[in-house]
């Protein structure tokens, strides 16, 4: 391929990146558990065994090696996931383009991909799931190039990263067994295994019943939390081109037998696994863009419509979910956490306890502990009996702890709740705690301030 033929999906990454570093910045997310989880494996913890986690450990060593490239800077941290967007898009523009060995299917491929709502939205917390996006696409581009036994390597990377990718995973057997051609399936095979022995041989060697617990006990049977009804209206409404794309993939399943089976078993995952939420969706992202060069033609075939009607009409869909992003999306959770730190660092408590989507990250930011060495406090944790609320609470005002908690401020209404997380003892948090800090932030619920309490 000539070098001038990558300057516009180059362009692309560009402006996306620009836009990105422009709002660079902290906000409330998993990203904080995972860059104090690589943190506390570079200072000797073990994974499982001293850490709690709930899925396969490629993403916390990937986390390590983010805090060692980073420095320890939390905010280029959170610039890491538009870095993976980027590396994703630049795979979609290679593998449509040495397909089509046209530039303008490959670029509309890698727009569809970059500028689709769930991409910018999600883009702005490492969350783990563009690494593994990453991973399955290279698995991907391997595949097409008969490299099997190093697409079963990255195939076997993108689960270890995010479990929730396993359709993807089912889909590259479900081909292997409708092609029934087993010099494909053997070196996938091998390279899945051989990489998977490598990444959870720690694990098996030092944390295995732990693993067990963690990752099976707790995850495979944690209760539903956002409605899955609205998760898909919101993902149809935002991403229209994305959902069309999913369902004539199904229909040209004969034809295109990957992108249909993937179609198939990324519905299927979505109705029967119960905890999903719409960062999960990001596995069909790639897929779905990487399909539309197949979708045009289709269409371009049965229907002889004049070929820049359909880019025209993705790219109006783009712009809307753009303005959308940026209108209200954009500002969604981010935090500067300077003040908290400096109330912390004057207030000189023993530990933090709190949410957990902030307060590892003020734990890392302030150099204070975590009440118990607790890192992450989602409320499903205590649901299910691994954690509890009281007792930690408890702790926290014996160790005369600075609690973190959500609240919600509206003065106009005459509502003015300092606690509103379910991790807390709210009758022990009354009795014995004062508020010491209040900041503004927006979140996608009513709650609307993070607060400082000191017990």
């Amino acid at each position: 391929m000539k070098t001038k033929r990558f300057l516009p999906i180059l362009i692309l990454i560009l402006i996306f990146l620009i836009f990105k570093l422009t709002n660079l910045g902290i906000r409330l997310s998993d990203s904080n558990i995972y860059f104090y989880t690589g943190y506390q494996l570079l200072q000797g913890k073990v994974l499982y065994k001293d850490i709690f986690f709930t899925n396969f450990p490629l993403l916390p060593y990937i986390s390590s090696l983010y805090f060692l490239l980073t420095a320890g800077n939390l905010n280029l941290f959170f610039l890491t996931p538009a870095i993976e967007v980027c590396s994703v898009s630049f795979i979609i523009y290679l593998i449509t383009y040495k397909k089509n060995k046209e530039v303008f299917p490959a670029l509309i491929s890698s727009l569809l991909y970059l500028f689709s709502f769930i991409i910018l939205s999600t883009s702005d917390h490492q969350s783990g799931v563009f690494i593994a996006s990453l991973f399955s696409i290279i698995g991907y581009y391997f595949y097409l190039n008969k490299k099997y036994f190093f697409a079963g390597i990255f195939v076997s990377l993108m689960f270890l990263t995010k479990a929730y990718f396993l359709p993807i995973g089912l889909t590259f057997l479900a081909v292997f067994s409708w092609e029934k051609n087993i010099k494909k399936s053997l070196p996938f095979f091998l390279g899945a295994v051989i990489a998977g022995i490598i990444i959870m041989l720690p694990t098996i060697i030092f944390a295995f019943p732990d693993f067990i617990k963690d990752v099976f006990t707790y995850s495979i049977t944690r209760s539903q939390g956002v409605e899955k009804s609205a998760i898909a209206w919101f993902f149809i409404t935002h991403d229209f081109p994305l959902f069309v794309l999913l369902l004539s993939n199904i229909f040209m399943i004969k034809k295109y037998k990957f992108f249909g089976l993937l179609s198939i078993f990324g519905i299927i995952f979505f109705l029967f696994y119960k905890d999903v939420y719409f960062l999960y969706l990001n596995f069909l992202v790639p897929f779905l863009a990487l399909s539309y060069p197949e979708f045009y033609k289709t269409v371009n075939k049965n229907f002889g419509i004049q070929k820049f009607i359909i880019p025209t009409v993705l790219f109006c869909f783009m712009f809307y979910s753009f303005v959308t992003y940026a209108a209200g999306f954009r500002n969604l959770q981010k935090i500067n956490p300077d003040q908290a730190v400096t109330i912390i660092k004057k207030e000189h408590p023993k530990s933090l306890y709190g949410a957990n989507d902030i307060t590892p990250s003020l734990s890392y930011l302030s150099g204070t502990m975590l009440l118990n060495d607790v890192i992450d406090t989602n409320a499903n944790i205590y649901r299910k009996g691994f954690l509890n609320s009281k007792k930690l609470t408890t702790d926290a005002i014996n160790q005369k702890s600075i609690l973190v908690t959500h609240g919600a401020y509206y003065p106009e209404s005459g509502v003015n709740q300092e606690v509103t997380d379910e991790i807390f003892d709210k009758e022990l948090v009354k009795k014995s705690c004062k508020l010491i800090g209040s900041f503004p932030v927006q979140t996608e619920g009513p709650e609307n301030r993070l607060n400082l309490l000191r017990c």
